[in-house]
């Protein structure tokens, strides 16, 4: 894994803690609950490759389906998805990560957007 690579994940990591923080300081809060999903099941899918090396790469691809699985739920039940292919679509259904990888690019999008709009 390159030195951009591990920096990128080291940031990612902190900035799902920071989330979680967040969360834990705003119980109930459904939108932080949302944004924390997003970017932890973008977190863990990531990290698949890297943790390889010092976990049994099992575990960390079961931890990248059950948070992804965990967003695809909170999509489905509260109708708060952002990418093109809605959470109901049942293509999801084997495919939660492909869905997390689609959610995280619109929260990425629409976070840059939001900068961009306040600069």
């Amino acid at each position: 894994m390159s030195t951009t690579n591990s920096l990128a994940l080291l940031r990612a990591t902190a900035a799902v803690e920071r989330l979680d923080h967040e969360l834990a300081v705003h119980p109930g809060d459904r939108q932080r609950e949302r944004t924390y999903l997003v970017h932890r099941a973008a977190l863990a899918d990531r990290a698949v490759p890297a943790l390889a090396a010092v976990e049994d790469p099992a575990a960390s691809e079961q931890d990248a389906e059950d948070t992804a699985r965990r967003l695809l739920e909170h999509d489905r039940a509260h109708g708060t998805g952002h990418g093109p292919v809605p959470a109901t679509d049942t293509r999801w259904d084997a495919d939660a990560r492909g869905y997390a990888r689609q959610e995280h690019a619109a929260a990425v999008l629409d976070e840059h957007d939001q900068e961009h709009a306040r600069g």
